[in-house]
């Protein structure tokens, strides 16, 4: 117990380092781009019209709510992707200040973290525009549930930029692998597809009630678009889900943050 305790010290004494080395990666992401932060909304908003337009007419959904859940799913999912692709990337890219610094190597994984969801933050917006004219009172309701909806996303994040970091670090063919991995849950989870589309297969229904990403989900779905509180079942298995990527973080972190020097 001591030990974690000094060791989020000695994060927290970094903190002016942690905050630098975050508006850094903000201002690196939108360097020489006309309409910058206003990406960050626009992008997945603009996403989810085309998307929108072309499922709902497959799918036979009204766009005007089959729209906000794919955004909702996207909005998830660019966390998610980016902990696992883009921070793969969070302990090689800063390989220059891991030689010249003794900091923990989590501090650059939690940089990533903080990144990913400060963006997923400013992309909200895109959402709260949508809701504006379909379902105000969802602004309200989801704005209310959305701090524990972070915290788990956050914890998600930095786990799974710890566990992507170092395995990256340490087997080069990573990048290739992962996106491959992530296709796969992004067809076999409701990112876009709906309940109704699970149930007509009574294994992909069975694994659509047992899959984590659909309680995630629900930790933004069910506030903003249906006025609605996550139920304990929701945050149990988000939690239970985030804890133990977590727990594999930890060991990894534990096992390999020694020796990654060594495969810089």
């Amino acid at each position: 117990m001591q030990g974690i305790k000094a060791y989020f010290s000695r994060l927290y004494m970094l903190r002016y380092f942690i905050i630098h080395l975050v508006k850094i990666d903000l201002k690196n992401k939108f360097r020489r781009s006309k309409l910058g932060l206003i990406w960050t909304f626009l992008s997945p908003l603009l996403l989810t019209l085309i998307m929108a337009s072309v499922f709902s007419v497959a799918f036979h959904s009204d766009i005007t709510t089959y729209a906000p859940y794919i955004l909702t799913g996207i909005l998830f999912w660019d966390v998610v992707s980016s902990a696992f692709q883009a921070g793969g990337y969070s302990i090689i890219g800063n390989d220059c200040f891991i030689r010249q610094c003794d900091h923990p190597i989590t501090l650059y994984t939690l940089k990533s973290a903080i990144v990913y969801i400060i963006t997923f933050c400013i992309a909200i917006i895109s959402l709260l525009c949508w809701l504006a004219f379909v379902n105000p009172l969802g602004i309200l309701t989801g704005l209310l549930w959305l701090l524990p909806a972070i915290v788990i996303y956050f914890m998600i994040a930095w786990a799974g930029t710890t566990i992507a970091g170092y395995t990256c670090a340490k087997y080069r063919d990573y990048p290739m692998m992962v996106p491959l991995i992530m296709q796969v849950f992004w067809y076999l989870s409701p990112v876009f597809f709906q309940e109704e589309q699970f149930q007509s297969n009574e294994v992909l229904y069975a694994w659509f009630n047992i899959n984590p990403i659909t309680h995630l989900l629900n930790l933004i779905r069910k506030p903003f678009l249906h006025c609605v509180c996550p139920s304990g079942e929701d945050y149990l298995i988000s939690l239970a889900f985030a804890m133990l990527l977590v727990f594999f973080a930890v060991r990894v972190n534990h096992k390999v943050g020694r020796s990654v020097i060594f495969y810089l």
